[in-house]
């Protein structure tokens, strides 16, 4: 196996290299949330921690899944550019922090993706950076901060807008002591601190990464990777270690004296009494990556696999598990309303004591999709998911298989295949789905009909045909792996696959084609025999006129050199095509260069298709789902708030 094509299989979205995964945090660090209003009293002077003792042990543990109750359905969100999310509610981009004052509150996440929240719902503001956001907080809805890889931006009266910070250092914290005491902490235990101005760096003491931070008075702690504390007041930093104590991920307090942190592995919590760190009993499971309070006695933590645990003022107990994967912000309002968000933009509301959560039709990991009209189209993915859209909502359908399917594609409402692992194929005959025989186990990654027959690629070289009745075998004359599969007719036919394999039938046998690359091939597509287009690794894109393949770079030179993975290509005709990938992205090539129209569809977008220009869906991980619909009549609404100029 080759290396471009070991690191094409480390990502790859094929089904037989998903068993097992689960979505993680693309922010690469996970930030505590910061607080949003500091007291007044003023701060002791730091004190030497005291290695803590062993953790006791855990108390009321319960991981059970908690029940939700549904939130009404959020208007919708969209990403510009006319693409709109359809699932999951609100919206797909990984949420790394919340942070609130009163009825409202701000969320932040992937790509520089910022929510603000009413209790109308959810509603999209612009950051102004493309960077992905880790943390949040500030001292008043006109005076908010937040920090993420090597960005700060602020929101004023006006909007948001980055900040010169001179960061060239990751920041995963934020606190917002007063207009004029902002401090943010970050990697190689550097810390950055607005006095009102500008923003000055800061030496904490420590080498070790911070992750979160708290702050009170004069007084601010930081932790982080192998214990590290660090605590600043009139004095400087000071670091004041727990020992033994592999990562701290959160910190947060309700006074100088009474300050929680919790971390991983396992699940430990440490409290601080102003003089000392010791080790609590932290009823759960699991690591916890964020911690909030509404006072000494009403304090709730959250983490891996959605484990909640609460305290009483008395000890700490296991609440349950919400189903987000690595939640990685908390917030607890004044007003007693509980908020978590996490990973594929999962929001989670406690009121009175309930769990509350926007209905999705699904979150797992989309791979295929294909319709008969804009009334009627499919979707297909893991673990046999298969959802129907009628125009207004989509359904989830049983597939009739707990196999994985890569693609679909049909010939008509009532005539349409899946493809899938282990050589599954499933069919819908307009009532059901029901399984058909094929005689193979490879991976089928690709599938594409035409009246009265269809083809169907996948690993070791398969091809299978379908006559009408049943499918049958035929040789392609390699043992690569096939990902992409069109054709202009039964008799001109087009497969790529890995290492830049291209193959053609030209109605008896198939053969190879010099593709003038060896990095792997994703997606095929073409608008006749002399103009076709596919897509792969690292910003890769060649096109066929008829002779030749040649690459199709102009516009793709930022994904070339990002390694940025083209999974899928659609389009109507040589000046109209599509292509998604990797980082939520979705290009549109005019028949001159590629552009940009959007990089906010969620953590990887791996499907397209459309019936025109103007009706198109986009599908991937995490349930993502995006439609981009026709331009309205007048002058629209802006999807996003503009974004001020950047601030000095």
């Amino acid at each position: 196996m080759t290396r471009e094509f070991q690191r094409r299989a480390a990502l790859s979205l094929l089904p037989v290299l998903l068993f097992g995964c689960r979505s993680t945090s693309d922010a690469g660090t996970s930030a505590a949330p910061s607080a949003s209003v500091s007291e007044s009293a003023p701060a002791p002077s730091a004190s030497a921690s005291v290695p803590p003792t062993t953790p006791p042990p855990l108390e009321n543990a319960n991981s059970g899944l908690l029940p939700l109750s549904p939130l009404p359905e959020p208007p919708q969100l969209c990403v510009g550019d006319r693409w709109c999310w359809q699932s999951p509610f609100p919206q797909g981009n990984n949420l790394n922090a919340v942070w609130g004052m009163g009825e409202r509150m701000w969320a932040v996440g992937k790509a520089g993706t910022i929510l603000s929240y009413t209790p109308d719902g959810w509603t999209v503001e612009e950051s102004g950076t493309k960077q992905s956001l880790g943390a949040i907080s500030g001292t008043g809805p006109e005076d908010i901060w937040a920090v993420g890889d090597g960005v700060v931006v602020h929101r004023d009266a006006k909007g948001w807008g980055p900040v010169e910070s001179g960061a060239d250092f990751g920041l995963n914290g934020v606190w917002a002591l007063g207009a004029n005491d902002v401090y943010a902490v970050g990697e190689r235990g550097l810390a950055l601190h607005f006095d009102g101005k500008e923003w000055q760096r800061q030496e904490t003491g420590t080498s070790s990464e911070l992750k979160g931070i708290w702050g009170t008075g004069d007084r601010v702690i930081a932790v982080g990777r192998d214990g590290s504390v660090v605590q600043h007041d009139a004095s400087g930093w000071k670091a004041t270690p727990i020992r033994d104590t592999p990562y701290l991920r959160a910190v947060w307090g309700t006074t100088r004296d009474n300050v929680y942190a919790v971390g991983s592995p396992g699940s430990p919590l440490y409290r601080y009494d102003g003089e000392t760190w010791s080790a609590m009993a932290s009823g759960s499971l699991e690591s916890r990556r964020a911690l909030w309070g509404m006072n000494a006695k009403a304090i709730f933590a959250v983490g891996d696999s959605g484990e909640l645990s609460s305290f009483d003022g008395n000890r700490w107990a296991g609440e349950g598990r919400l189903p987000v994967g690595e939640a990685a912000g908390l917030w607890y309002s004044p007003s007693g309303e509980v908020v978590v968000v996490g990973p594929g933009g999962r929001t989670f509301h406690r009121r009175e004591g309930a769990w509350r959560s926007y209905p999705s039709p699904t979150y797992a990991r989309l791979l295929g999709l294909w319709g008969a009209s804009a009334t009627d189209v499919w979707a297909v993915g893991e673990r046999g998911t298969v959802l129907h859209y009628d125009g207004k909502s989509w359904t989830p359908v049983a597939s009739g298989t707990p196999e994985y399917l890569s693609a679909i594609a049909g010939r008509g409402p009532s005539d349409v295949f899946a493809v899938g692992s282990k050589g599954t194929i499933v069919h819908f005959d307009g009532k059901a789905w029901q399984h058909q025989a094929t005689g193979v186990e490879q991976v089928l990654s690709s599938i594409h009909c035409f009246p009265g027959s269809a083809i169907a690629v996948g690993r070791g070289g398969t091809v299978l045909r379908h006559d009408g009745s049943t499918w049958k075998r035929e040789a392609s004359g390699t043992d690569r792996w096939l990902q992409g599969v069109w054709a202009a007719s039964p008799e001109q036919i087009f497969a790529v696959g890995e290492n830049g394999t291209v193959l053609f039938f030209d109605g008896k046998v198939w053969k190879s084609q010099e593709s003038g690359t060896q990095i792997s091939l994703n997606a095929v597509w073409g608008s006749g025999p002399k103009n076709v287009i596919a897509v792969g690794n690292d910003g890769t894109a060649i096109h066929f006129n008829g002779k030749r393949w040649r690459p199709l770079t102009r516009g793709l030179e930022a994904l070339v050199k990002g390694l940025v993975i083209l999974q899928h290509v659609w389009g109507t005709g040589p000046r109209d095509v599509w292509a998604v990938g990797a980082k939520g992205m979705i290009l549109h090539y005019d028949g001159q260069r590629w552009s940009t129209s959007t990089d906010q569809g969620g953590l990887v977008l791996t499907a397209l298709w459309g019936v025109g220009k103007d009706e198109l869906f986009a599908a991937g991980w995490d349930g993502a789902i995006l439609h981009r619909g026709p331009k309205p009549a007048g002058k629209p609404a802006p999807a996003v708030q503009p974004a001020p100029a950047a601030k000095p």
